[in-house]
Order: structure tokens, then sequence, then C-alpha cells
């Protein structure tokens, strides 16, 4: 089960009705689950997380403090966030809902010619602020949202939901919980061994230690049994009572668990600095990576999602591109979202089959695009691309990407032919370039702005020309007008 789209209304930075759809993954490409959000501080990347959050578990947080407040003549009272998840649904319910709700769940899957889909919304309104507590269920039948009696609480432990936020301690990664990194490399390595020998051997001990009724532990329990029963039966009338113990699950064996750093001083990983967890929580991800796609389960895994905002911080370049490594392999098969301002994790040719997201702030809304849409080049997104797109940065990769694409575009052989067809699209003669041959200076001759561009880049060794560089806004408008081209 993956999340396939969310809709925002009035949530924090996003005013009015905000729709996205997100990559999932296919099982096959690597990158196909991973979803990569860029675009400047305070442009709502991290909200989206919050509001993928808050679809779960909506009251950690004062309502107050999440309604959107960008329009400062619109008193709004009410914000919600509603989320569509797709795949083996059904499969999923099945496995993992709460027994005696199962059928709620079941109730509210429908399908059309793209496959499985369950809707959830969950909403506060200024009247009613209760509601936020409450998990709507979407009934496609009647095309309307109500909330299943009981449903809540189960829906909570439906799936798992695992962030490494850039602003808070890094350690929580470093628990055993069913939801953390470590629960689940260490679970999905355990899952390989059920079957083992030593696996069996170890479940015939346990259960011969506490339900064999000769075993020494279980005498003891059966008297504490016998003296609670010899109460209730004084007291509220005749019944059996006895403890069950039940085949613990593979999860429940790695709670005790901790990690110790050795750097010269050997302590738990929770008493180190937040750059020392940070990196050890990222290494357990690729790890896990690594791991996963190499585990074969056939069982239908509880519904796992990452959220990762800014793994670059407190790493190097080439841990950010091994991380990138892993964060495409894991995508395989479940789902990834990331927060990034890296030009090392988005310089990849790898990113072609990833959902790529940019964030921008205009009249103090958020404002979400796909970076899919009306892409610059064949090979898009470039890093020059993004940057631009995102932080309306102009560099000079991205003129560079643009010049030879319309040379190639246009069977444009050298710089010559180049201006001529920047001239019969009505572009100026309106700067000069100096060549040099062997360190001489030639005669000037009348260039475009791009040209003019184009040749500094190439020719830093061009003294002549030194004293006659171009602008960061002529930088700009050259990119723009080339564009307008393409």
């Amino acid at each position: 089960m993956f999340i396939k789209s969310i809709i925002i209304e009035n949530f924090k930075g996003f005013y009015g009705i905000n729709d996205l759809t997100f990559n999932t993954p296919d099982g096959i490409n690597e990158g196909s689950g991973l979803n990569l959000f860029v675009g400047e501080n305070n442009s709502g990347k991290s909200t989206v997380f919050e509001a993928l959050d808050f679809i779960k578990d909506g009251t950690k947080k004062d309502p107050a403090s999440l309604i959107n407040k960008s329009d400062s003549t619109v008193a709004l009272n009410n914000f919600s966030i509603e989320v569509s998840y797709t795949g083996n649904i059904a499969d999923s319910f099945n496995a993992h809902a709460q027994p005696n709700k199962r059928t709620s769940f079941l109730n509210a899957v429908y399908e059309n010619d793209e496959g499985q889909f369950f809707k959830v919304k969950r909403s506060w309104d200024e009247n009613l602020p209760d509601n936020i507590k409450k998990i709507n269920f979407w009934d496609n039948n009647i095309e309307n949202y109500s909330n299943p009696s009981g449903i809540d609480a189960p829906f909570k432990k439906l799936y798992d939901n695992n962030f490494i936020w850039a602003d808070t301690n890094p350690s929580n990664e470093s628990k055993f919980g069913a939801s953390t990194i470590c629960g689940s490399l260490l679970k999905e390595i355990a899952l390989g061994h059920t079957n083992t020998p030593e696996y069996q051997s170890f479940q015939s001990s346990y259960h011969s230690l506490f339900n064999n009724p000769e075993s020494e532990l279980r005498t003891k329990i059966a008297e504490i049994e016998n003296m609670i029963q010899g109460v209730f039966s004084s007291q509220f009338g005749t019944a059996n009572i006895s403890f069950s113990f039940e085949e613990l699950q593979i999860e429940n064996f790695f709670k005790t668990a901790s990690i110790i750093i050795d750097d010269g001083v050997s302590v738990p990983m929770s008493e180190k600095g937040h750059g020392m967890q940070r990196a050890v929580a990222l290494s357990l991800l690729q790890v896990y990576a690594e791991i996963t796609s190499t585990v074969e389960n056939s069982a239908v895994s509880k519904p796992f999602y990452l959220f990762i905002d800014e793994p670059e911080i407190c790493m190097h370049p080439t841990g950010q591109k091994k991380l990138l490594d892993a964060l495409m392999v894991i995508s395989k098969t479940k789902q990834v979202f990331v927060t990034t301002h890296s030009p090392f994790m988005l310089s990849s040719q790898k990113l072609k089959n990833t959902g790529l997201f940019i964030f921008k702030k205009e009249n103090n809304k958020n404002i979400i695009s796909k970076a899919s849409t009306s892409p610059m080049f064949p090979w898009s997104p470039s890093w020059g691309e993004i940057s631009y797109r995102a932080y309306n940065l102009p560099t000079v990769d991205l003129h560079n990407e643009l010049y030879g694409f319309l040379q190639e575009k246009n069977s444009l052989t050298n710089i010559s032919q180049v201006e001529s067809f920047l001239r019969s699209r009505n572009f100026e003669f309106n700067k000069m370039w100096t060549q040099e041959r062997s360190g001489v200076p030639q005669q000037p001759k009348p260039s475009t702005l791009q040209s003019f561009i184009r040749n500094h880049i190439h020719h830093p060794e061009n003294e002549t020309m030194q004293t006659n560089r171009y602008t960061e806004e002529e930088l700009k408008q050259s990119i723009d007008e080339m564009i307008s081209l393409i």
C-alpha cells in the first residue's frame, strides 16, 4: 500500500486547495518510489511531511498553529488533509488491520482502471474542534466521507511513518521499535531465518519454558493463577483464569537492543553529538537498502513510509551520492520522501525515474510544480534546470546546456551558424567579442549575448576579454531568451 496523492487545504503555508500526486514503487526500477522536494526555505517542503504525519495522528499539535495565515485579510477557521492510497490495499488490510475492524477498512476500498484505492480525510473546524481526532473514510458508492465507529486507533496502527527531521534529535532512529529503521532492518534479516533449525529450536524452548505445565516457571505461574482465580471466584463468581504466552513476533525481540558507538569513548548512540547520530542513522539507511534488496519475503509487509529532511546535513559530497544510491534501491519497493538542497543528490541522471517536485513561495503562498512538467531537455531534469526553476538561480551549467541543445536541435555545427540562427530569430548583436590566437588579440566582432557568454565560459584563458565580462542579470537574460526558443 502506497501514498498516491495528497490534497492540502489551508494547512500552514498552503492556502486554498493544493493537489500533489506522488511516485509509487513499481518493484522493478530504482527510484520509482522516490519523491524529492526541492525549493527555498519556508516554501512548504517539510509542511508536506507534517501533513502526511497529521493524517495519521492529528492530535500532536495545536490546530491554531496549523491553520493558514498567509492572507491577513481573510480569517480562516478550518483546514483539511486528504490522502489517497493505492497498491495491494486489500491484502495489506487483511494482513495488518485490527481483526474486529477489518471489515470497516475493506468496505472503504474501491477500484477503477488504475487499481485499488483507499482515501481518507482529517480536518479541523473552529466550530467542531473535536473532529480533528477523527479519521474519515471515503465511500466511493455514495461519494461521501464518514467516520466508522472505533476506527481511529486502528488506523494509526495500520502503517508506519519513519521521520528523520533536520531539526530534531536523530537518536530516535537508533531505537529498535517496529516503525524505525533499526527495527525494520533487523526484522528484514530475521524474517529470512524463521524456518531455520536454530530459530525453530528457540521457539520450542520458549514454549517449553512458558507453556509446558511441567516447567518450573510454568508451575510458579500456575500458583499465581490459582490465587487470582480463588479471589475472583469468592467475590465475583466462578471462572477459569490463566496466563497465555503466545508466540512472540519478530520485531519484539529487538526492543531491548541499542547501538553502542566507540570512537575512543564507548557510549550509547544517544550520548553522542547530533552530527554523529545523524551520520549513523543515514548509514543504517544504506545498509537497509542493501539488505532489503537481497532478503526474500513472500508475506505482505506492513506499509512503511520513509521521510528524510535535508539528508545532506553533516554529510560530505561522496556520502551524499552514496546515500542517493541507497535511496534509489530502497525506493524500488518502499516509498521514500526527501527534502534537499544538495546538488550532489540532484545532479544525477538516475532522477529520470523519480518524482521531483519544485517548491516556491509566491505572494506569501506555497506553490508546487512537478519537474516533469514542461521539461527543458530530453535529459531533464538537470541540476542547472532544477536550480533555476527552484531558486531562480541562473548558472553557467544551464547556459551551457541551453546553448548546446539549441545547436543539436537545429543541427548547428559551429558558433557562426548559431549566430545566424539567433539573428534569424531577431536576437541582436549587442556585444563585441575579441578572439585570441596564441595569445594575440584579433579584430573584435559583433556577438549576440548568448555567444558572448558562451565564449567567456569556454575560453577563460582569453585575457583580452577579462575586463569586459557579463553580469548576473545578463546571464539570466540570456538564459530566458534561449528558453523562449525551446
